[in-house]
Protein backbone atom coordinates (compact mmCIF):
# COMPACT_ATOMS: atom_id res chain seq x y z
CA UNK A 1 0.00 0.00 0.00
CA UNK A 2 1.29 3.41 -0.88
CA UNK A 3 1.49 6.03 1.84
CA UNK A 4 2.02 9.58 0.66
CA UNK A 5 1.51 13.22 1.50
CA UNK A 6 -0.95 15.35 -0.48
CA UNK A 7 1.83 17.77 -1.19
CA UNK A 8 2.20 20.10 -4.15
CA UNK A 9 5.99 19.96 -4.34
CA UNK A 10 5.73 16.25 -5.03
CA UNK A 11 2.90 16.41 -7.56
CA UNK A 12 0.50 19.15 -8.58
CA UNK A 13 -2.83 17.62 -9.52
CA UNK A 14 -5.40 19.19 -11.80
CA UNK A 15 -8.45 20.48 -9.97
CA UNK A 16 -11.53 18.42 -10.86
CA UNK A 17 -14.75 20.40 -10.71
CA UNK A 18 -17.51 18.96 -8.52
CA UNK A 19 -20.66 17.59 -10.07
CA UNK A 20 -19.36 14.85 -12.37
CA UNK A 21 -17.64 11.51 -11.95
CA UNK A 22 -13.87 11.52 -11.56
CA UNK A 23 -12.33 9.53 -14.41
CA UNK A 24 -9.23 7.51 -13.52
CA UNK A 25 -7.41 8.59 -16.69
CA UNK A 26 -7.77 12.23 -15.62
CA UNK A 27 -6.36 11.76 -12.12
CA UNK A 28 -2.69 12.30 -11.31
CA UNK A 29 -1.24 10.00 -8.65
CA UNK A 30 -1.61 12.63 -5.93
CA UNK A 31 -5.37 13.01 -6.48
CA UNK A 32 -7.23 10.63 -4.17
CA UNK A 33 -10.95 10.56 -4.94
CA UNK A 34 -13.42 8.57 -2.83
CA UNK A 35 -16.26 7.49 -5.13
CA UNK A 36 -16.68 10.74 -7.12
CA UNK A 37 -15.24 14.20 -6.58
CA UNK A 38 -17.44 15.98 -4.06
CA UNK A 39 -15.44 19.21 -3.70
CA UNK A 40 -17.13 22.54 -4.48
CA UNK A 41 -15.98 26.07 -5.07
CA UNK A 42 -16.87 28.14 -1.97
CA UNK A 43 -19.69 29.98 -3.73
CA UNK A 44 -21.25 26.72 -4.93
CA UNK A 45 -20.91 25.27 -1.41
CA UNK A 46 -22.66 28.33 0.04
CA UNK A 47 -25.53 27.98 -2.45
CA UNK A 48 -25.88 24.24 -1.72
CA UNK A 49 -25.88 24.74 2.06
CA UNK A 50 -27.96 27.92 2.20
CA UNK A 51 -25.18 30.17 3.54
CA UNK A 52 -25.02 33.87 2.83
CA UNK A 53 -21.75 35.33 1.55
CA UNK A 54 -21.18 36.81 5.01
CA UNK A 55 -21.76 33.45 6.71
CA UNK A 56 -19.44 31.77 4.21
CA UNK A 57 -16.62 34.22 4.97
CA UNK A 58 -17.20 34.03 8.72
CA UNK A 59 -17.28 30.23 8.95
CA UNK A 60 -14.92 29.13 6.20
CA UNK A 61 -12.81 32.12 5.20
CA UNK A 62 -9.60 31.57 7.21
CA UNK A 63 -8.02 29.14 4.71
CA UNK A 64 -5.18 30.11 2.38
CA UNK A 65 -2.06 28.89 0.59
CA UNK A 66 1.31 28.23 2.24
CA UNK A 67 4.44 28.78 0.12
CA UNK A 68 7.76 27.69 1.61
CA UNK A 69 10.72 27.37 -0.73
CA UNK A 70 9.51 25.15 -3.55
CA UNK A 71 6.68 23.66 -1.49
CA UNK A 72 3.03 24.65 -1.75
CA UNK A 73 0.34 23.50 0.67
CA UNK A 74 -2.78 24.69 2.48
CA UNK A 75 -2.93 26.42 5.85
CA UNK A 76 -5.36 28.36 8.00
CA UNK A 77 -5.57 30.87 10.79
CA UNK A 78 -6.68 29.21 14.04
CA UNK A 79 -7.35 30.89 17.36
CA UNK A 80 -5.81 34.22 16.35
CA UNK A 81 -5.22 36.20 13.16
CA UNK A 82 -1.45 35.63 13.37
CA UNK A 83 -1.40 31.88 14.10
CA UNK A 84 -1.06 29.52 11.14
CA UNK A 85 -1.76 25.77 11.33
CA UNK A 86 -0.59 23.45 8.56
CA UNK A 87 1.19 20.11 8.03
CA UNK A 88 4.84 19.97 9.12
CA UNK A 89 6.04 18.55 5.80
CA UNK A 90 4.90 21.73 4.04
CA UNK A 91 7.48 23.70 6.06
CA UNK A 92 10.27 21.16 6.62
CA UNK A 93 12.28 19.11 4.12
CA UNK A 94 13.04 15.38 4.50
CA UNK A 95 16.36 16.18 6.20
CA UNK A 96 14.58 18.20 8.89
CA UNK A 97 15.73 21.64 7.73
CA UNK A 98 13.33 24.48 7.09
CA UNK A 99 12.42 24.67 3.41
CA UNK A 100 12.97 28.44 3.43
CA UNK A 101 12.87 31.51 5.66
CA UNK A 102 11.89 35.15 5.45
CA UNK A 103 9.69 36.20 2.52
CA UNK A 104 10.31 32.83 0.81
CA UNK A 105 8.09 31.15 3.41
CA UNK A 106 4.71 32.83 3.70
CA UNK A 107 0.93 32.58 3.93
CA UNK A 108 -1.39 33.94 1.24
CA UNK A 109 -5.03 34.60 2.08
CA UNK A 110 -7.99 36.67 0.91
CA UNK A 111 -9.15 38.73 3.90
CA UNK A 112 -11.09 41.95 4.21
CA UNK A 113 -11.56 42.02 0.46
CA UNK A 114 -7.81 42.00 -0.23
CA UNK A 115 -5.14 39.44 -1.04
CA UNK A 116 -2.65 39.44 1.80
CA UNK A 117 0.80 37.82 1.98
CA UNK A 118 2.38 37.44 5.42
CA UNK A 119 5.80 35.86 6.15
CA UNK A 120 5.96 32.90 8.53
CA UNK A 121 8.21 33.23 11.58
CA UNK A 122 10.11 29.98 11.02
CA UNK A 123 12.21 30.51 14.17
CA UNK A 124 9.13 30.03 16.37
CA UNK A 125 7.34 27.17 14.61
CA UNK A 126 6.14 24.36 16.90
CA UNK A 127 5.71 20.93 15.31
CA UNK A 128 5.02 17.34 16.21
CA UNK A 129 8.28 16.58 14.40
CA UNK A 130 10.68 18.61 12.26
CA UNK A 131 11.45 15.39 10.39
CA UNK A 132 7.87 14.40 9.46
CA UNK A 133 8.94 12.05 6.66
CA UNK A 134 10.65 9.78 9.21
CA UNK A 135 8.07 10.18 12.00
CA UNK A 136 4.57 8.76 12.50
CA UNK A 137 1.93 10.73 10.62
CA UNK A 138 0.49 11.76 14.01
CA UNK A 139 3.45 14.11 14.35
CA UNK A 140 2.99 15.80 10.97
CA UNK A 141 1.50 19.08 12.18
CA UNK A 142 2.86 22.59 12.60
CA UNK A 143 1.72 25.70 14.45
CA UNK A 144 3.49 28.70 12.97
CA UNK A 145 3.36 32.28 14.21
CA UNK A 146 3.08 34.85 11.43
CA UNK A 147 5.22 37.98 11.24
CA UNK A 148 2.07 40.14 11.42
CA UNK A 149 -1.63 39.93 12.15
CA UNK A 150 -3.76 39.36 9.04
CA UNK A 151 -6.03 42.39 8.98
CA UNK A 152 -9.68 41.61 8.31
CA UNK A 153 -9.29 37.86 8.87
CA UNK A 154 -11.64 35.76 10.99
CA UNK A 155 -9.59 32.84 12.40
CA UNK A 156 -11.20 29.47 13.00
CA UNK A 157 -11.97 28.85 16.68
CA UNK A 158 -11.02 25.54 18.25
CA UNK A 159 -13.98 23.15 18.26
CA UNK A 160 -14.65 20.33 20.73
CA UNK A 161 -12.94 17.04 19.90
CA UNK A 162 -13.78 15.51 16.53
CA UNK A 163 -16.49 12.83 16.66
CA UNK A 164 -15.49 9.63 14.84
CA UNK A 165 -17.52 8.62 12.95
CA UNK A 166 -18.89 12.07 12.31
CA UNK A 167 -19.48 14.83 9.76
CA UNK A 168 -16.72 17.27 8.81
CA UNK A 169 -16.03 19.96 6.22
CA UNK A 170 -12.66 19.90 4.42
CA UNK A 171 -11.47 23.42 3.52
CA UNK A 172 -8.57 23.35 1.06
CA UNK A 173 -6.69 25.83 -1.13
CA UNK A 174 -4.78 23.60 -3.53
CA UNK A 175 -2.57 25.66 -5.84
CA UNK A 176 -2.05 24.59 -9.45
CA UNK A 177 0.41 26.48 -11.65
CA UNK A 178 0.50 29.32 -9.13
CA UNK A 179 -3.30 29.69 -9.16
CA UNK A 180 -5.11 29.01 -5.89
CA UNK A 181 -8.39 27.12 -6.15
CA UNK A 182 -10.22 27.02 -2.85
CA UNK A 183 -12.72 24.24 -2.25
CA UNK A 184 -15.10 23.08 0.46
CA UNK A 185 -16.53 19.60 0.88
CA UNK A 186 -18.93 17.99 3.29
CA UNK A 187 -17.57 14.53 4.09
CA UNK A 188 -17.06 12.20 7.03
CA UNK A 189 -14.46 11.16 9.56
CA UNK A 190 -14.74 7.39 9.24
CA UNK A 191 -12.27 5.57 11.48
CA UNK A 192 -9.48 6.21 13.99
CA UNK A 193 -6.35 4.63 12.51
CA UNK A 194 -3.81 5.56 15.22
CA UNK A 195 -3.62 7.23 18.61
CA UNK A 196 -0.96 9.32 20.29
CA UNK A 197 0.01 11.32 23.36
CA UNK A 198 -2.67 13.41 25.04
CA UNK A 199 -5.53 12.04 22.95
CA UNK A 200 -4.12 13.03 19.53
CA UNK A 201 -5.67 10.79 16.84
CA UNK A 202 -5.07 9.96 13.21
CA UNK A 203 -8.40 9.62 11.42
CA UNK A 204 -9.30 8.12 8.02
CA UNK A 205 -11.67 10.42 6.11
CA UNK A 206 -13.71 9.98 2.94
CA UNK A 207 -12.99 13.52 1.73
CA UNK A 208 -11.30 14.05 -1.65
CA UNK A 209 -7.84 15.61 -1.92
CA UNK A 210 -5.08 16.50 -4.38
CA UNK A 211 -1.57 17.90 -4.39
CA UNK A 212 -1.54 21.11 -2.35
CA UNK A 213 -4.19 19.89 0.12
CA UNK A 214 -1.60 19.06 2.79
CA UNK A 215 -2.27 21.19 5.86
CA UNK A 216 -5.94 21.83 5.03
CA UNK A 217 -8.51 22.24 7.80
CA UNK A 218 -11.10 19.73 8.94
CA UNK A 219 -13.92 21.92 10.27
CA UNK A 220 -17.31 21.59 11.90
CA UNK A 221 -20.40 22.87 10.07
CA UNK A 222 -20.11 26.01 12.22
CA UNK A 223 -16.48 26.59 11.17
CA UNK A 224 -14.76 25.24 14.29
CA UNK A 225 -11.28 23.74 13.79
CA UNK A 226 -11.22 19.95 14.26
CA UNK A 227 -7.97 18.84 12.67
CA UNK A 228 -5.46 19.06 9.83
CA UNK A 229 -5.22 17.01 6.62
CA UNK A 230 -1.91 15.17 6.25
CA UNK A 231 -2.00 12.74 3.32
CA UNK A 232 -3.33 9.50 1.88
CA UNK A 233 -2.86 5.75 1.80
CA UNK A 234 -3.92 3.92 -1.32
CA UNK A 235 -3.24 0.72 -3.20
CA UNK A 236 -4.46 2.44 -6.39
CA UNK A 237 -3.47 6.13 -6.23
CA UNK A 238 -4.81 8.11 -9.17
CA UNK A 239 -7.77 5.76 -9.58
CA UNK A 240 -11.07 6.76 -7.98
CA UNK A 241 -12.73 4.15 -5.80
CA UNK A 242 -14.85 3.52 -2.70
CA UNK A 243 -13.58 4.29 0.79
CA UNK A 244 -11.66 1.37 2.24
CA UNK A 245 -8.63 0.74 4.43
CA UNK A 246 -6.61 0.50 1.22
CA UNK A 247 -7.92 3.78 -0.26
CA UNK A 248 -8.46 6.78 1.98
CA UNK A 249 -7.25 10.24 2.93
CA UNK A 250 -6.36 10.98 6.54
CA UNK A 251 -6.04 13.79 9.05
CA UNK A 252 -4.69 14.49 12.54
CA UNK A 253 -7.12 15.77 15.17
CA UNK A 254 -6.71 19.09 17.02
CA UNK A 255 -6.14 17.40 20.36
CA UNK A 256 -3.28 16.79 22.78
CA UNK A 257 -0.01 18.56 21.86
CA UNK A 258 -1.45 20.14 18.70
CA UNK A 259 -4.28 21.76 20.61
CA UNK A 260 -1.93 22.96 23.36
CA UNK A 261 0.43 24.48 20.78
CA UNK A 262 -2.45 26.40 19.21
CA UNK A 263 -3.67 27.65 22.59
CA UNK A 264 -0.19 28.83 23.58
CA UNK A 265 0.44 30.56 20.25
CA UNK A 266 -2.97 32.23 20.21
CA UNK A 267 -2.82 33.21 23.88
CA UNK A 268 -6.46 32.24 24.37
CA UNK A 269 -6.03 31.07 27.96
CA UNK A 270 -8.16 28.00 27.25
CA UNK A 271 -7.72 25.30 29.88
CA UNK A 272 -6.62 22.03 28.30
CA UNK A 273 -6.97 18.56 29.78
CA UNK A 274 -4.35 15.97 28.83
CA UNK A 275 -7.11 13.45 28.16
CA UNK A 276 -9.10 15.78 25.94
Amino acid sequence: MRHAFGFAALALGLFVEAGGPALARDLPSSLIIIDTDGRMAPEAFAHATGLSSRELATRFGATGVVHCGGAVGTGQLVGAANVLVTAAHVLFAPDGTARASGPACGFVIEAGGQRRIVPIDMERVVTGSREPYDAPALQDWAVAPLAAVVAGARPYPLAPAMAVPGDVVLAAAASVGGVSRRSLQRCRARKVTAGGHGGLREVAIDCDAEGGTSGAALLSEQGGFLGVYVGFRSSHPGEAGPFSMSHYNFAVTAEGPLRRAIVRAAGTGEAISASR
